[in-house]
């Protein structure tokens, strides 16, 4: 007994499910009212942007498809879009929160690790190390092709930029994680009993969630929708062998953040004022890239925290059932 309790460390995070009101469409139900909230209260400042916008260039404002086709419309300040668009995310934040915690009796941190704190350690860990891997890929394409990179630089509009990104992003990224990592996970866990499926389910849903991406209309469907479903995968197993989403939360938060700030490109989903613009994108050369890079990830992260694989194939006991 003892043995397998070395090897088998007590875990948390997939097992804090209880009976009460489990069933996958309360599910459905939590993620569709979150949804609903965020494009209807949560957009109240795009339509305010948008309208303002309007009014000054009433010309210029091109009509709406071109947000799914371009990640902006022409005529709207970036910075002002980035941020409206990312207060919907706050909203749905705010939203599941409050509905799992009705529904479910979950506290927000019980989604996030199974515990009543978060890691926050784990979170800056997790930040550190993907946006270092980040960065010295962006430094190792920049070096053997520096012609394919614009830089431009507005200090105060970066500046702007900058404080949105560290504001805002943070938040966009975490809600992801918190309904896809998070939530998703431990119901997927607490039906099929299988930590597998709790992380290959929620990356496929992480990935078609994306599929509406300006990036996805521009650069292919197959080779975009691999690269969101590895993020997804990757993002999914570092949660499952750290028993928690913080790690996730930070990595996720970086690489949108670095995706802002410092690298854009011609049908990204975010059009800001970045000090890069690279001018030709190979999402297949990105794709290898992205292997690698989650490869090195998850070894970093494995020989820190001393991660034992065989929680992998270790079974979820049901949910516990609701105490009267």
């Amino acid at each position: 007994m003892l043995n397998n309790l070395t090897l088998y460390y007590m875990t948390n995070h997939l097992e804090c499910v209880t009976t009460q009101k489990n069933q996958w469409y309360w599910y459905l139900l939590v993620i569709f009212i979150g949804f609903m909230a965020a494009n209807t209260v949560g957009a109240i400042p795009l339509f305010f942007v948008l309208i303002a916008s309007w009014i000054q260039n009433p010309k210029q404002l091109t009509d709406m498809n071109s947000i799914s086709q371009g990640g902006m419309m022409s005529g709207v300040d970036s910075n002002l879009f980035l941020a409206s668009m990312a207060f919907a995310f706050v909203v749905l934040l705010a939203t599941v929160i409050w509905i799992i915690k009705t529904f479910h009796g979950r506290s927000w941190t019980e989604v996030i690790n199974g515990t009543k704190r978060v890691r926050w350690s784990r979170f800056f860990v997790g930040l550190a190390v993907w946006g270092t891997l980040l960065i010295v890929s962006f430094v190792i394409s920049y070096m053997t092709d520096p012609d394919n990179f614009e830089f431009r630089f507005e200090p105060v509009r970066f500046i702007l930029l900058t404080i949105i990104s560290l504001t805002m992003i943070p938040i966009q990224s975490s809600c992801e994680e918190f309904v896809f990592r998070g939530y998703l996970a431990q119901g997927v866990a607490s039906w099929t009993g299988s930590r597998l499926w709790a992380l290959l389910i929620p990356s496929v849903l992480f990935a078609l969630l994306h599929s509406a991406n300006p990036e996805v209309a521009k650069y292919g469907f197959g080779v975009m929708m691999a690269n969101y479903f590895l993020i997804g995968l990757t993002f999914g197993l570092i949660s499952l062998l750290d028993d928690g989403i913080e790690l996730a939360m930070g990595a996720h938060s970086i690489n949108n953040i670095l995706g802002s700030i410092l690298m854009t490109y011609e049908g990204s989903a975010l059009r800001t004022d970045a000090l890069f613009k690279a001018k030709i994108i190979n999402p297949g050369e990105d794709l290898l890239v992205s292997i690698i890079s989650s490869a090195m990830f998850i070894a970093i992260l494995a020989f820190i925290y001393k991660w034992k694989f065989g929680i992998l194939t270790r079974r979820v006991p049901p949910p516990s059932p609701v105490l009267s």
